[in-house]
């Protein structure tokens, strides 16, 4: 008989250092990737597709498509540093700072939770652009926020434009996945949609902090209270038999539960990123 497999417990993530850099973000996400695929935790999921979408981003850097390119390697560093705390929070509770109610949704949900392999990617994609990109922006760029969209879109856009690579993957590995999406007529006009309401939560929320500071706690509550239960939703989608419902019990029941094998599987195409398609802006 194979001996159990670890987890998260029983295996922790070790510290992640402080990025100041997109090679720091780099070297942060390849840690997260290789103790999932060890711990064989669903956690890498999210942190293999974060990898194919940073080096995304600093491709993009480096063809020049943002307008301060410079500023954006900071930015990404100080967003995805939002992300790093979140886990070192989870796995070091006392010691850190960081675990948002969003992200402690997304991290302690994601172990016992019935989610798809894609469900479990939007809960944490949820939890950090819905929430950790607008507390970003505002501390980066609050008194040029104007100035910033353009590169804000960008970003975006780069982000979206990774996102069907990766389910070309999952359908591999979730094989119903695929009736799924021959159903959707425009894939890439569906996931625009569902990137661009994440992008403009985060816009405005940002905007609000930084127009009425003396409320922004307040709103950083009220956002934080929306994210998170997005994020449950997504890991714990509604029990009533519903479409949407009966189509994730239907992707689950034949998707492969070797989650060292999948992360594995999404690995591989972590390193040829899309560049970025001009329709997601």
């Amino acid at each position: 008989m194979s001996a159990p497999a670890p987890t998260t417990s029983s295996l922790p993530l070790h510290r992640l250092e402080e990025a100041t850099n997109i090679n720091d973000v780099l070297r942060n996400l390849d840690q997260v990737i290789e103790w999932s695929i060890r711990a064989q935790s669903t956690i890498g999921y999210f942190a293999v597709m974060y990898k194919r979408v940073t080096l995304a981003v600093r491709e993009a850097i480096d063809d020049g498509e943002f307008d301060d390119g410079t500023m954006m390697e900071h930015f990404d560093a100080a967003f995805a540093q939002h992300y790093f705390d979140a886990l070192n929070s989870y796995f070091y509770p006392g010691e850190y700072d960081g675990g948002t109610l969003s992200w402690k949704v997304a991290l302690v949900g994601h172990e016992g939770a019935q989610a798809t392999m894609v469900l479990q990617m939007m809960s944490a994609l949820n939890a950090h652009i819905c929430f950790d990109l607008g507390v970003t922006t505002v501390a980066r760029a609050g008194n040029e926020l104007q100035k910033f969209q353009h590169d804000f879109n960008v970003i975006n856009a780069v982000i979206a434009t990774q996102i069907p690579g990766m389910l070309d993957v999952v359908q591999q590995l979730s094989p119903e996945l695929r009736w799924i999406r021959r159903g959707i007529p425009d894939e890439v006009g569906l996931i625009k949609r569902v990137v661009m309401k994440m992008r403009n939560a985060a816009w405005l929320f940002a905007v609000h902090m930084a127009l009425h500071p003396t409320s922004a706690e307040e709103k950083e509550v009220h956002q934080a209270a929306w994210t998170a239960a997005l994020s449950a939703w997504y890991l714990q989608p509604p029990a009533r038999f519903t479409p949407f419902s009966l189509a994730v019990r239907a992707i689950a029941k034949r998707e492969s539960k070797d989650v060292a094998g999948n992360i594995r599987a999404l690995e591989g195409i972590t390193h040829t990123p899309e560049k970025r398609f001009q329709r997601y802006l």
